[in-house]
C-alpha cells in the first residue's frame, strides 16, 4: 500500500553542440572521474579539461547528430517501467518513475523533487548501470543521498547496487546477441565476438572498484552455450595512464592477424546508445575494422527503446538480491 517513486539513475550526455562544454565539465568536476585528485587541485582542472576536450567531443557528437540520444531513450524506458509497475500493482498501490543524470541534465535533486512532490513514501534507486562501478554507480548513489540530505527527505529507501548477471538482463542480451549472429552467419560467416566494456583506470581498479569483476561475470553468463568464439576488450579510455586491458584497438589487429574474418562486437555496459556506441564502435572501430581487412563487422544493439527492456528493469527492481 502507499506511493511508491522510483529514480532511474543515468550518466547523461550533451544533447547539442552548445551543451558539450559544460557537460564535460559537470564530468571532470566528479571525484570519481578524476580519481584520487584533491578537490581543489580538481576544480582548478576540470574547466581547463572541459575546454581542451571539447573540440574533439563536439566532432565526435556532430557525427552522431549533434547530441546523445541518451535523455531519449532513459525517458522511454521510465515511461514503460511505470506503465509496467501500475499495471501489476495492487489496490492502493501507485508508482512514478523519474530519472536523474549524474553528469547532465535533468539531474538527480530534479529526479528527486518530481518524486518528493508527487508524494512517494518509498523511493527506490536503480543505476542503470548493469556493472558497479565507482564513476558510475557508487557516484550516483552517493549524489542521490546527498541531494536526499538537503532536501530533508526521508523516504523509505531502497538502493539496488548492480545487476551484472541478473537472468533478466542475460536473457534480453543474449536474445540481442543470438539475433545479430544470426544475420551476420546468414552468408555462412563464422563471426568472432567481441564483448566490449568501457574501460576504466588500474588505479581504480587497484583502489578496490569492482567493475572488471562484474564485467567478466556478466561475459561468463552470456557465453555459457555460446556457439562462437570470443574475446573481451575494453573501450574509451583517455589520458596516458594504464586503463583495463585488452584495448579494443589491439583486440582488433590481433584477431585479423589470427585469421578471423567476421566480428560481432557486444557493448556490455550499455543499455542506450550514447557516443561511445553510436561514434566509437559504428564509425570509429568499424572504420579500423575494414582498414584491418575484416569482411564484415556487426554491432549488437543496445536497448534503447526496446519493449522488452521494462520487464527487465521490473524484474531487478523486485529482486530483493539485486
Amino acid at each position: 500500500m502507499g506511493k511508491y517513486g522510483v529514480l532511474l539513475l543515468n550518466f547523461g550526455g550533451p544533447g547539442h553542440a552548445g551543451e558539450v562544454r559544460p557537460f564535460l565539465y559537470r564530468l571532470f568536476s566528479d571525484k570519481y572521474v578524476l580519481y584520487g585528485m584533491p578537490a581543489p587541485l580538481r576544480h582548478l582542472i576540470a574547466p581547463v579539461l572541459a575546454l581542451t576536450h571539447a573540440p574533439a567531443s563536439a566532432r565526435y557528437y556532430a557525427a552522431i547528430g549533434g547530441g546523445s540520444p541518451q535523455l531519449r531513450w532513459t525517458r522511454e524506458q521510465a515511461a514503460g517501467l511505470e506503465v509496467l509497475l501500475n499495471r501489476d500493482a495492487v489496490f492502493g498501490e501507485a508508482y512514478k518513475v523519474s530519472i536523474g543524470m549524474r553528469s547532465w541534465k535533468p539531474d538527480i535533486r530534479s529526479g528527486l523533487e518530481e518524486l518528493r512532490d508527487w508524494g512517494a513514501e518509498k523511493l527506490t534507486l536503480l543505476p542503470l548501470y548493469p556493472q558497479y562501478s565507482f564513476s558510475t554507480t557508487r557516484s550516483s548513489l552517493e549524489e542521490a543521498r546527498r541531494q536526499l540530505d538537503k532536501m530533508g527527505w526521508k523516504p523509505e529507501l531502497r538502493e539496488v547496487r548492480s545487476w551484472p548477471s541478473h537472468p533478466a538482463y542475460i536473457g534480453l542480451l543474449r536474445a540481442l546477441l543470438d539475433e545479430t549472429l544470426a544475420r551476420a552467419s546468414a552468408g555462412g560467416a563464422r563471426p568472432h565476438v567481441i564483448f566490449s566494456a568501457h574501460s576504466l583506470p588500474v588505479k581504480v581498479v587497484n583502489a578496490g572498484d569492482p567493475y572488471r569483476g562484474e564485467v567478466e561475470r556478466t561475459v561468463a553468463a552470456l557465453v555459457s552455450g555460446l556457439s562462437a568464439t570470443w574475446s573481451l576488450a575494453f573501450q574509451s579510455r583517455s589520458g596516458r595512464m594504464r586503463w583495463l586491458e585488452p584495448y579494443l584497438e589491439d583486440e582488433l589487429p590481433r584477431l585479423a592477424a589470427s585469421g578471423v574474418k567476421d566480428l560481432v562486437v557486444c557493448p556490455l555496459s550499455f543499455v542506450s546508445d550514447h557516443v561511445e556506441t553510436l561514434w566509437e564502435l559504428d564509425i570509429l572501430y568499424a572504420k579500423k575494422a575494414a582498414a584491418l581487412g575484416f569482411k564484415t563487422f556487426s554491432r549488437v544493439p543496445v536497448f534503447n527503446g526496446d519493449a522488452r527492456f521494462p520487464p527487465v528493469l521490473k524484474e531487478v527492481m523486485n529482486d530483493r538480491k539485486a
